[in-house]
């Protein structure tokens, strides 16, 4: 999607797939992409700087002052290695996208280091599969910078819901959407296999449907509350469950977590109650048991 830009030269961090895909997106925008730095070259990476009419460089320089912007799109390990770099070569007022995976700490500390030298940071977390999307996917933006980068990447046809919190809330976001999806997507495998060898899998999407009708929000909170009450009772289900996966000769990975979250209930008199209570209240009792036992706190409570 062609538009005016309201970037006019960006530089590009990183020659892989993330890269491609937005870095073509910026050259369809009208955006003149002069540098691509990367670690090494290689035949991927020259052959993308061919496609942006992009020189290759091992380092950030002098030149990169006159740039309005940087997407780095590198693996999260690197990106604030990349960031402490780059943006020192950057003239005040650049934007610096990161569509990293990076450490939301570390975000933070590349937010400090904006701050230092006068650069808009945007912490873009993308929210789907670029490969299936491209450039089009769904991002969150978060930070001092994310409001000119949501501006632009909408330009190029992308949703993007800008967050009211600082740089590393949108991969904050991210980690916790992941946490619920890849969750679900190994007990979800766990599930189809034990179903499949029970002959019950076209029976197990049917039984399941009332999860589709009530909606994700009211499952969880609706598990939240009833947990306390029912808890030990359900350990005993998800030990059934675990005797049937070993009957079919399938290692219960994934039901071996769920049954030590249940039995740790099932151990814990504070995780249990006679009668359900509000959301609130419930996670509160959760987090309230999670701060008494956690190794941390115990630590954070000793004196110097």
């Amino acid at each position: 999607m062609t538009t005016t830009p309201l970037l006019h030269r960006v530089a590009l961090v990183g020659a892989g797939e993330v890269a491609h895909f937005y870095g073509a997106a910026l050259t369809s925008a009208g955006v003149q992409v002069p540098f691509i730095l990367v670690r090494r070259e290689s035949a991927v990476a020259r052959e993308l700087a061919e496609q942006l009419g992009a020189q290759l460089c091992r380092q950030a320089d002098a030149r990169w002052r006159d740039l309005d912007g940087v997407l780095s799109a590198v693996t999260g390990t690197q990106a604030g290695a990349v960031a402490r770099a780059v943006m020192p070569c950057l003239t005040t007022g650049a934007l610096y996208m990161d569509l990293c995976t990076a450490e939301p700490e570390d975000m933070e500390g590349m937010a400090v280091l904006a701050q230092q030298y006068g650069v808009e940071l945007a912490d873009l977390a993308i929210m789907g599969s670029v490969p299936a999307t491209g450039a089009q996917t769904a991002l969150l933006a978060a930070g001092q910078g994310a409001g000119r980068a949501a501006a632009f990447w909408r330009a190029q046809g992308a949703p993007v819901r800008v967050l009211p919190g600082q740089a590393g809330d949108a991969m904050r976001l991210k980690l916790l959407r992941s946490l619920m999806t890849k969750g679900l997507e190994a007990l979800g495998i766990e599930s189809l296999m034990l179903a499949e060898r029970m002959g019950l899998r076209a029976e197990l999407y049917e039984v399941l449907e009332d999860l589709n009708q009530r909606g994700l929000q009211d499952f969880m909170e609706s598990c939240l509350r009833s947990h306390l009450v029912h808890g030990v009772r359900r350990r005993d289900e998800v030990l059934q469950v675990r005797r049937q996966l070993e009957l079919a000769g399938i290692a219960p990975r994934v039901t071996n977590g769920v049954l030590d979250f249940f039995e740790h209930t099932a151990q814990t008199a504070s995780l249990q109650r006679d009668q359900a209570v509000g959301t609130e209240e419930s996670l509160e009792v959760f987090l309230e048991e999670a701060r008494c036992s956690s190794p941390r706190s115990s630590l954070l409570g000793k004196p110097v």
